[in-house]
């Protein structure tokens, strides 16, 4: 049997399987987000510059850590279950996009932000309607990245009992079945490129490239 013939006669409980994937996921991603835009904005203000730059520094540095040493870690305080896997995940998000809105934030010109007060912007409407914008191509960037991560991470959240497409090629590992094994991968691996195809979309549609800063 091969991979399609795998996936063909299992197909309720491999959607099942792609399900508990998506959600993990979408949870995680949705609240490194959150709090890495939020952290971004807060550590590129002017009076926090410099602890700006060593976040920077710090992120860039964490991004060579190991998924797999993030989820053990959280396995040893929350346990087996799919909460370990999504805060692990949502903290192994968190770094890419933390690293993404900060330094693209911090690379906005200084002229262009007194060009704004001096309009008479507020420093809330400096930060959404120029910062923002400028800053929104390295934001989507670092918001791939994180999903692309997360979607291969979940697969080794498997081993703490989260489901998910790992699931099927762990079992396949143990049971010495090369079909689970090859589709359990090429789910994996399809959820990937096709996540990150529709965001590279997204980001081409929503995002001006005359209103973009390099990342």
């Amino acid at each position: 049997m091969n991979a399609f013939q795998y996936l063909g006669r299992n197909w309720p409980g491999v959607s099942a399987k792609i399900a508990q994937h998506l959600g993990m996921v979408g949870v995680a991603v949705a609240a490194s987000l959150v709090v890495g835009l939020a952290l971004g904005i807060v550590v590129s203000r002017p009076r926090l510059q410099k602890v700006g730059r060593a976040i920077i520094g710090i992120t860039g540095a964490a991004q060579a850590v190991p998924s797999v040493a993030v989820i053990a870690l959280m396995f040893v305080y929350t346990g087996i279950g799919p909460r370990t896997a999504v805060i692990a995940l949502s903290i192994y998000g968190v770094v890419p996009i933390l690293f993404n809105v900060s330094s693209a934030l911090l690379l906005v010109p200084a002229d262009i932000r007194e060009a704004a007060r001096g309009m008479g912007m507020t420093p809330l409407q400096v930060l959404v309607r120029v910062e923002l914008p400028l800053a929104s191509q390295s934001i989507m960037a670092g918001l791939r990245t994180a999903v692309t991560i997360d979607v291969s991470t979940a697969t080794v959240a498997s081993v703490v009992g989260a489901g998910g497409l790992g699931d099927i090629i762990f079992i396949g590992l143990s049971v010495v079945r090369p079909d689970m094994i090859m589709a359990g991968t090429l789910l994996v691996a399809s959820i990937a490129i096709l996540s990150d195809v529709l965001l590279a979309f997204i980001q081409r549609s929503v995002v001006s490239r005359g209103l973009s800063i390099p990342s």
